[in-house]
């Protein structure tokens, strides 16, 4: 929302300047959508269409993933010393344009090459919409990102669900749905993103924090940290989690229904949640989250049935609806006032490190132990950065 100035004594106050909380919600959902009809679909269309090797795909996923960091990296800064506003215009544009290509050119390599491209135009959106997010003042932060998040869920609920019915029909279909609802995010990102005063408001806000001497608290890197490690285990569901069902005799429609399940859950829980998120302290929405997400893994050791499947993705959802969305409103709260999208920007590289080590991890330790040395070393790694953050916020509080 844009607040105006105003005269108090004859002197000129700045209020705080803020996108409008709604309009954040909405565009979420449309660029989850857009981004869920994707993701599902580049391994399985690299290795049943394009006839190319699982280690290929994995390769390009894993690009994928750098290319998102670095425009993870890329969207703090410019956020933070550039027009958020046109920062936000020439990324959603860009994934916009990428999207229209691979309508059209879906051959390899090319689709390698726009995919990449995709990658790094989301990971400066990604970025800029929670750089946004902080600006809102007159909601709670925490209540923010867990309204953002949940309207993120809900479109990846309908993105995963639409793009089971068009993939069948081409993957010319999914691009194009896909370009759709990235379509109408660029329309309301042109009409409602342009918040009068807030480059300017940026703008002083990286000049003070060059001048500032505020010491960053060594808890935001525990944090960071256990966000990696978060994301890193979250990867294995998505990928060698799914090999791992049909090796012991389930199916994909098995596996599908997972997600269709953590979905409504999620959408279900955050509302639930919602009504009494502030009357909790992040810290611990956070830690017993990532608690009970780190313990879903010690049932996965075991789990040979589809019923223990179900339970530990049940522990792993309830884990992921307290602390996921909450992450990013602790690394807020901890962060320097005047970086705000420096320090989203960080975390979301750290998010999406996780999400491109995770495969090659698990790759690895399965080839060269089993499936349950690797869910017993991610619980372990879980663990340990759960304690970390545990001990040195403590610490922080003290100080």
């Amino acid at each position: 929302m844009i607040s105006q100035s105003s005269q108090d004594g004859g002197v000129r106050k700045l209020q705080h300047v803020e996108i409008n909380a709604i309009v954040l919600y909405i565009t979420t959902f449309f660029q989850s959508t857009g981004a869920s009809l994707i993701w599902p679909i580049t391994t399985l269309y690299m290795h049943n269409v394009l006839h190319k090797s699982m280690t290929i795909s994995g390769i390009v996923v894993m690009g994928l993933s750098a290319a998102m960091m670095i425009g993870n990296w890329f969207g703090g800064k410019l956020f933070d010393h550039w027009n958020p506003f046109r920062a936000l215009a020439i990324s959603v544009g860009l994934a916009l344009i990428t999207l229209l290509c691979l309508t059209f050119w879906n051959s390899w390599p090319v689709f390698a090459i726009f995919l990449l491209l995709l990658g790094f135009a989301d990971g400066l959106i990604y970025t800029l919409l929670n750089s946004y997010a902080t600006t809102i003042q007159k909601i709670d932060t925490r209540k923010v990102f867990n309204l953002q998040y949940l309207f993120m869920n809900v479109g990846v609920v309908a993105g995963t669900a639409i793009v089971g019915f068009v993939f069948d029909h081409g993957v010319q279909w999914v691009f194009g749905s896909a370009s759709l609802m990235y379509g109408i995010f660029f329309i309301l990102v042109c009409y409602y993103f342009n918040v009068k005063g807030l480059a300017k408001q940026s703008a002083r806000a990286a000049a003070r924090a060059s001048k500032s001497n505020f010491k960053t608290p060594v808890v935001i890197y525990a944090i960071l940290g256990l966000a990696f490690s978060f994301y890193m285990a979250y990867i294995l569901w998505e990928t060698v989690i799914a090999t791992h069902m049909t090796d012991l005799g389930m199916t994909t429609k098995d596996y599908s229904f997972l997600w269709t399940l953590n979905g409504v859950v999620i959408i279900f829980g955050q509302g639930l949640l919602d009504r009494f998120i502030e009357r909790l302290p992040v810290r611990w929405t956070v830690l017993v989250g990532s608690t009970l997400f780190a313990g879903s893994f010690l049932v996965l050791i075991q789990a040979t049935t589809y019923p223990m499947f179900i339970v530990s993705f049940l522990i792993l959802t309830i884990g992921e609806i307290l602390a996921s969305p909450q992450i990013p409103a602790w690394v807020d709260d901890v962060s320097d006032p005047n970086a705000k999208g420096h320090a989203q920007g960080l975390l979301t590289m750290f998010v999406s490190l996780g999400r491109a080590i995770g495969p090659l991890y698990g790759g690895l330790l399965i080839d060269s132990g089993s499936y349950k040395l690797l869910f017993t070393s991610v619980f372990i790694i879980m663990l340990f950065f759960i304690i970390l953050t545990w001990l040195l916020n403590n610490l922080h509080k003290r100080a």
